[in-house]
């Protein structure tokens, strides 16, 4: 059927509201992926062989050996294996913090508790805040001379941002609590939907908190936590701020974005850091794509 003229000027409108958002996008972002890709294959100096258009790409191009690099060269296999280890260990920030949301949320949720508003708002401040004024304060927590951290242990004077596996200890400790606040109102939001008549049910039936929590109130909300854990670890696996702000270079901190950026900006590695993008990309759509795919085994639909 033909559209009205009404509706086309609707269409055209709405097209031109979205315009700008979709030209940045195509830029910045098709753009970006595009120009890393193809430098994957070459051995690009941006100060000697920067050229946007590729007229020389025929002298840098080097096929899939940067590729390779990342697994068999001396000094960027070992640097590039340290990161993912790190990045992995580092995601157990993710269903940790998942966990104390949903506990502080079912605690919160109480009527019983005096001042839950004023609670709420208090867990909620950090998701609001700096990430890098949060990474520099935490600096000052973890501090091993005047750290609150080591002043609660009775100055044992643990180095936690210089050593190798406490850097890690610390990073997961203010990412739970950093990302406390949002997993919180999140998992609230999804108590204060779910229908009373489930619990007015179970309370026929005779059954009691703990069991009305877990035959109740967490199969409704799979939904949520399967949204938190694909956003926690694509997150997670694009991790920077920590190993550069918190952690400041530490070698037990530095994850694969880190090493990107490290590679790329700092060496002016681009072939390198590209090839690292690429993967990190491929890891992260594969993984999101398994979380779907096996998500209808777990996650409720009413």
């Amino acid at each position: 059927m033909k559209r009205s003229k009404l509706d086309r000027k609707e269409h055209i409108a709405a097209f031109l509201f979205i315009l700008i958002p979709l030209i940045g996008f195509a830029l910045f972002t098709v753009g970006s992926m595009f120009f890393s890709f193809m430098y994957s294959f070459t051995k690009l100096n941006p100060i000697k062989h920067y050229d946007p258009f590729f007229s020389i790409i025929g002298d840098i191009w080097v096929g899939f050996d940067k590729y390779k690099d990342l697994f068999t060269h001396e000094l960027h296999s070992e640097r590039f294996f340290r990161a993912i280890g790190n990045t992995l260990v580092l995601l157990l920030s993710v269903p940790l913090g998942m966990l104390a949301g949903l506990l502080v949320a079912a605690l919160l949720n109480n009527r019983k508790i005096v001042g839950s508003k004023i609670m709420r708002m208090l867990f909620y401040l950090p998701a609001v805040s700096s990430a890098v004024a949060m990474n520099l304060l935490w600096r000052f927590v973890f501090n091993h001379e005047y750290g609150l951290i080591n002043m609660l242990l009775h100055n044992t004077g643990l180095k936690w941002l210089d050593d190798y596996a406490l850097i890690k200890t610390a990073i997961i400790f203010k990412n739970v609590w950093g990302g406390l606040g949002g997993t919180m109102i999140m998992y609230l939001a999804g108590m204060l939907n779910i229908s009373r008549d489930y619990y007015e049910a179970a309370d026929i039936d005779g059954a009691n908190g703990l069991q009305k929590f877990f035959r109740i109130t967490f199969p409704m909300l799979t939904p949520i936590t399967f949204y938190l854990l694909i956003v926690g670890v694509i997150g997670g696996l694009q991790s920077y701020v920590d190993s550069d702000v918190f952690a400041q270079g530490n070698v037990g901190a530095q994850t694969i974005v880190y090493f990107i950026w490290k590679r790329g900006i700092g060496e002016w590695n681009y072939g390198l850091a590209s090839a690292a993008s690429v993967l990190l990309s491929v890891v992260i759509m594969a993984v999101t794509i398994v979380q779907f795919r096996f998500s209808n085994r777990w996650v409720f639909e009413e």
